[in-house]
């Protein structure tokens, strides 16, 4: 059995883990099984990498911290306060996976607006749809600027990841981990403002997991570093 196996297996349980200590009320062992679950997501990436980090590395890791304080944020009953803390977090996120995007190499030279429109508007219609008919009736005013921001940085990042240059081997990766994104903060949106709904916690944290080890696929195939063979580190004591 290779380490990347393992490795996934180990999360699997993780998961299962946490579910359970969620649901029994262990909030505070569940807190330390998601830190274990986001070193391991740090471990998948850093250790098929070799070198210094350059910035794309630096973007996705500091990326991953915000997301895990998002995480910590479920854990905690919900109030306007938490709830506009949570959706700064979740910004701070999705804007660092938009810088990520635009560095170079990822996205076809010469990308106009119409170009966006055009390949992006799956997302672009969803996020209009998604603010319009559900969130503008039922978000609060406290948050309401901030929402319109996280539906727009909703809106680019989808976008963005269906324009990503032809060539590029992680292509599909992180198109998926950007849809499990998006399905993520929609059953988020749901649990945050109309209340918990059956197996919720299962569903959101199973999916935002998925989510995010997909993106750290795609992100560390494109990765381009000066290394003796020209290739992307991929030895996980596989051999």
């Amino acid at each position: 059995m290779n380490r990347k196996l393992q490795l996934f297996l180990l999360v699997g349980f993780l998961f299962i883990l946490e579910v359970t200590l969620f649901y029994n009320e262990y909030f505070y062992l569940n807190f330390l099984v998601k830190f274990l679950i986001g070193g391991l997501l740090i471990y998948f990436y850093r250790s098929q990498i070799q070198g210094d980090l350059i910035t794309s590395d630096k973007l996705f890791f500091t990326a991953s911290v915000f997301g895990f304080l998002g995480e910590i944020g479920f854990m905690y009953p919900k109030t306007e306060v938490l709830t506009s803390a949570l959706v700064f977090v979740y910004l701070v996120e999705h804007q660092l996976y938009i810088s990520l995007l635009r560095q170079p190499g990822y996205l076809n030279k010469n990308l106009s607006n119409f170009d966006l429109l055009r390949k992006g508007w799956p997302f672009i219609l969803t996020a209009f749809l998604f603010f319009g008919f559900f969130l503008m009736e039922i978000v609060p005013d406290s948050i309401f600027v901030l929402m319109i921001f996280y539906v727009f940085q909703f809106a680019i990042l989808g976008a963005y990841s269906l324009t990503l240059s032809k060539g590029l081997k992680g292509k599909v990766f992180i198109i998926l981990g950007v849809v499990l994104i998006a399905i993520s903060d929609i059953l988020s949106s749901w649990y945050l403002f109309l209340g918990e709904f059956k197996f919720a916690y299962i569903i959101i944290r199973g999916i935002y997991i998925s989510s995010k080890f997909l993106l750290a696929y795609g992100f560390i195939l494109n990765l381009k570093r000066n290394q003796t063979d020209n290739l992307n580190h991929w030895d996980m004591g596989d051999k």
